[in-house]
């Protein structure tokens, strides 16, 4: 069966704030998985091979920025592009070290998601020249 295209997993713990980033990706024509808690990331991104990640820097109980690393040092998942979000002052640097490649800083306006998103989807089909 062939993978479906432009599939974001979405990890935030914020019920409010996931469900308005899935409506609003989903008003976008993008298929949405997601995920309020931090449990068992690295299975569920196996399992559901999303095209891009887009996860909250501070998860209840795991630290986002460790996923991510995780994410980028595993050979089968480190090509997928990170989007990391957070409210953190020092969130950018934070998620640079982590090895994301894009940070969006909360809140954020849903121009600015739209616009990182496309950029991700961009790398994802090889058109980010």
């Amino acid at each position: 069966m062939a993978k479906e295209k432009n599939h974001i997993l979405i990890i935030e713990d914020n019920e409010d704030i996931l469900t308005m980033i899935e409506m609003m990706l989903v008003n976008q024509n993008y298929r949405v998985s997601k995920k309020a808690d931090g449990d068992n990331l690295e299975l569920m991104i196996k399992e559901i091979q999303p095209d891009i990640i887009l996860m909250d820097m501070l998860l209840s109980g795991v630290d986002g920025t460790l996923v991510c690393k995780q994410v980028k040092e595993n050979p089968s998942t480190q090509h997928i592009p990170i989007i990391m979000i957070s409210a953190l002052s020092h969130g950018r640097e934070k998620s640079e070290e982590a090895g994301s490649d894009f940070f969006l800083a909360k809140p954020f306006e849903m121009d600015d998601l739209l616009t990182t998103t496309s950029a991700a989807f961009r790398i994802v089909h090889g058109t980010n020249k």
